[in-house]
């Protein structure tokens, strides 16, 4: 069976490197910590053009630290997209908030005029996920922030090396959280995360909760967990920056081989790029009306598809008892509508998508 995303085929590619990189570590005896992750986090703050970036263990634990951070409390309503994978959503939960659940656009990007439909009293932030590798309309959230005294947390788990307006991805809100799953466009080998923020007092606030509330002089002034980068994944992460530019660049080019594939069949709609965006293309997400027809054709073909998402979060049971669930769910007519008709297609590095546009292109 081919591979979604081809990781070993990228990992014979830079094989000497990472290899000596993960031996350097393990016969430093730095495995948490040390000058990996140090240079990672410079790296990161320096590509993204912030002032402090810091590392943890998970995108989804990135999350959780940044709303720690915003000072998120119990019965604290955050706004969240209502398409996109559940850790957005989840993180605001178990951080005691309430999610509010906004509608998307055609771009699969949260709606401003949804978001301002679902301000309350109760309301303290927003959360605008960058989804499938370009940013959020920030121009227009950041208005209905400063209107109504929100704060906005990026989340930049699928757009790290994107831009908006020259502006990269992970550097357009309050805070950033992001993610280096492995299937991600700059993926470690294993879970890994960071927050993202220009703002001195929110990094020193992450740093010290991701290290169980410990602060800068040593004491316990609050409590805290234990969400550490390894510095395996911190020196292979290092070893990827290197190919990472070459390798967006070759998502750029399957993402038009794609676009002239489906250029001439009218009831599919491919990405469509906001104007002062660009995207790193996490997924190739195409829409169609008649999508299980589609897909057995593809499958025939042998090209490899995924769905994100098959459902809205509105629709998810561990979210039912929140009150206002019905009342999101009903307006969110983008959001359903596309969750029955989006698929993905192969675009990292390593995939022949010449090959699959060609059989693309035989069964539609």
């Amino acid at each position: 069976m081919t591979p979604f995303v081809n990781l070993s085929a990228q990992y014979k590619a830079y094989k000497e490197e990472i290899d000596s990189a993960i031996i350097s570590v393990l016969e430093s005896g730095n495995l948490i910590g040390g000058a990996e992750v140090q240079k990672f986090e410079q790296n990161l703050a320096e590509d993204t053009g912030v002032s402090f970036a810091t590392s943890c263990a998970s995108g989804t634990s990135a999350l959780r630290l940044a709303l720690c951070a915003l000072g998120l409390k119990p019965g604290d309503e955050v706004i969240v997209p209502d398409f996109t994978f559940v850790a957005t959503a989840d993180a605001v939960v178990l951080q005691g908030g309430i999610p509010r659940f906004a509608d998307i656009g055609d771009d699969f990007l949260i709606s401003p005029k949804s978001v301002e439909n679902r301000i309350s009293s109760k309301t303290v932030g927003i959360i605008a996920v960058d989804l499938f590798g370009q940013c959020a309309n920030y121009s227009e959230l950041k208005k209905i922030a400063d209107r109504h005294g929100l704060w906005i947390l990026e989340d930049a788990a699928q757009s790290i090396g994107a831009s908006q307006n020259g502006k990269p991805a992970g550097s357009l809100a309050t805070i950033a959280a992001t993610s280096f799953y492995p299937t991600k466009p700059f993926g470690a080998y294993g879970d890994a995360g960071a927050v993202l923020t220009n703002e001195k007092d929110l990094a020193e606030k992450v740093r010290s909760f991701a290290s169980h509330g410990r602060s800068h002089d040593d004491r316990y002034t609050s409590f805290g967990t234990n969400s550490r980068l390894d510095a395996i994944q911190a020196a292979i992460l290092n070893v990827k920056r290197k190919h990472f530019a070459e390798e967006l660049s070759l998502r750029q080019k399957n993402a038009s081989i794609y676009k002239e594939a489906f250029h001439a069949h009218a009831n599919f709609h491919t990405p469509s790029i906001l104007n002062g965006n660009s995207s790193i293309y996490a997924q190739y997400a195409v829409t169609a009306a008649d999508r299980e027809t589609v897909l057995q054709k593809l499958f025939r073909a042998e090209v490899p598809t995924r769905i994100y998402y098959s459902r809205p979060l509105s629709a998810e049971p561990c979210f039912a008892h929140f009150k206002n669930i019905a009342e999101d769910a009903c307006s969110n007519t983008n959001a359903y509508r596309i969750s029955k008709e989006v698929f993905c297609l192969p675009i990292d590095a390593f995939s022949d998508v010449s090959a699959f546009a060609e059989k693309i292109k035989s069964v539609l």
